[in-house]
């Protein structure tokens, strides 16, 4: 019976492929295909150039430099009877503020030379000189003279030169918001034609000097300094004081200003009796 069975099953498998059909085939999976969406281009834009906006140059030291010569200044231009007061601070602080005092109390308008390292040491002076209306004239950083006569020392050179005012100039202006030029004056009144074009190349107009030292930095007393500057006196006068305590100068002030008022004298600021 089983090999009937057996034989059964082969002749109906021989009929159904003698009339075409066979087992379902078995499904393969299709291939997963991954789509990559492209993105689409990003256009080409030209951007718009923003406008370039040009900055006026800070002078610096490779300027151009101006041709010329510093007029030297050692008298007001005038025939009236003024004076011109004018002190030098490159020392210590000494009597600077009794000094500042001294003029706000008698209303008068002076000059101040200022070395750069002066005018680091004494910030709140240095605002307070030009906050009262007082003029600045640029007495170089550190009071080197600029031809070696006073100090047996060499010249220094037009770069060496340059960068004392510059370094002065900076200082003042970030202090007080004011620059130096166009007034120099030279560390121990030493100078040649070489200075006075040098300075001027910097744009320093005027190397200012003086027609009355007081001599307050030699040793002479408050009554012998004001002794000496009215005995000078003159029409358009440029007077030196300083400001350091070695001299009188401070405590010799006020006696200088009431003995030339009684001379007839007022007083004017630098920049009034420039020629």
């Amino acid at each position: 019976m089983a090999r009937l069975a057996v034989l059964v099953v082969a002749l109906l498998a021989a009929l159904t492929l003698a009339c075409g059909e066979g087992p379902a085939p078995v499904p393969t999976a299709s291939p997963t295909v991954t789509v990559v969406p492209t993105a689409s281009p990003t256009p080409h834009t030209t951007a718009t150039p923003t406008p370039t906006m040009t900055a006026t140059p800070a002078p610096t030291a490779t300027s151009t430099p101006l041709t010329g010569s510093a007029v030297v200044v050692r008298k007001g231009a005038t025939s009236q009877k003024v004076a011109t007061f004018t002190f030098d601070a490159g020392a210590d602080t000494g009597y600077a503020a009794s000094i500042l005092d001294t003029l706000r109390a008698n209303g008068i308008t002076a000059a101040f030379g200022l070395t750069g390292k002066w005018a680091d040491a004494n910030k709140a002076l240095v605002r307070r000189i030009v906050n009262e209306g007082h003029e600045v004239i640029n007495h170089t950083y550190d009071h080197r003279s600029f031809t070696g006569y006073s100090t047996g020392t060499a010249p220094l050179t037009r770069t060496e030169r340059w960068d004392e005012l510059d370094r002065t100039q900076v200082a003042v202006k970030t202090i007080a918001g004011v620059g130096t030029k166009p007034y120099f004056r030279p560390p121990y009144g030493d100078y040649d034609d070489s200075v006075n074009r040098d300075v001027y190349a910097r744009g320093y107009r005027y190397n200012v000097m003086w027609t009355v030292d007081s001599l307050g930095w030699k040793g002479l007393t408050a009554p012998q300094i004001k002794e000496r500057c009215l005995q000078l006196a003159e029409p358009g006068a440029i007077y030196l004081f300083h400001v350091g305590a070695q001299s009188q100068d401070g405590p010799a002030l006020q006696s200088i200003i009431d003995g030339l008022k009684a001379k007839g004298y007022s007083f004017v600021p630098l920049s009034a009796v420039i020629p």
